[in-house]
């Protein structure tokens, strides 16, 4: 009998972590918007999961600042004002401003490879009109700055920071025009990173990351 509730326990944890791992997605490519509420049932039944896996998932996120709740009250996502959200985004570029400082005194040739291919994967869902993916690659590039400066505790920091500014990066991304801006200044990133301009580099993330502060014209 124990061992069965052990074996409970890591499956209930396994599809926890994958609805976890879901939600945070629909955060960071604006599938989920600022005040959105999730019901347990309506997820539960998207998941073909029970509902204690998703409450968990939920409780985490909550955990997190990713979303917010209260007893007996639905999940939702932050509905933060112009003020809070600009100083996130501050917050955020000047973690992610350390990270590609530290990334830069460190990068490999594998490193520039990896982020040129996001770099095309980006162009490419841009050109297709694909928020999106393109929004889900740009995740992809950012974080993996984080690793490349190897501080767990920085790492930790910047991407949960990413994750709650994720759904007004999206708003802002999916209204964007101009995708010039987006392509250039990550070339930038990787070139400088590629001669490890730690300066540069520094700069440049930080110009990127501040982007989604420029949303919200508010001082910090």
């Amino acid at each position: 009998m124990v061992v069965q509730n052990i074996k409970f326990q890591k499956n209930s944890l396994n599809l926890s972590s994958n609805v976890y791992s879901q939600l945070r997605l629909k955060l960071i490519t604006g599938d989920l918007n600022p005040g959105e509420a999730l019901s347990i049932r309506r997820l539960a039944n998207e998941y073909n999961y029970s509902a204690m896996p998703v409450r968990e998932a939920l409780r985490q996120l909550a955990s997190e600042d990713a979303l917010v709740g209260a007893a007996k009250k639905a999940y939702r996502v932050p509905d933060l004002s112009s003020e809070e959200a600009s100083k996130l985004f501050y917050v955020r570029a000047a973690l992610e401003g350390a990270s590609a400082e530290i990334a830069a005194k460190k990068v490999l040739k594998k490193d520039i490879k990896y982020l040129q291919s996001l770099s095309l994967n980006m162009d490419f869902a841009w050109k297709k009109n694909d928020a999106s993916s393109f929004l889900e690659q740009n995740f992809l590039f950012h974080s993996y700055i984080y690793s490349m400066a190897q501080n767990s505790v920085l790492e930790r920091m910047a991407e949960n920071l990413y994750i709650r500014t994720g759904p007004w990066l999206a708003q802002g991304i999916k209204n964007l025009s101009n995708s010039n801006v987006w392509e250039k200044s990550h070339d930038g990133i990787i070139k400088a990173l590629s001669e490890q301009d730690s300066v540069l580099a520094r700069k440049l993330i930080e110009e990127d990351s501040s982007w989604g502060k420029q949303l919200y014209q508010t001082e910090v």
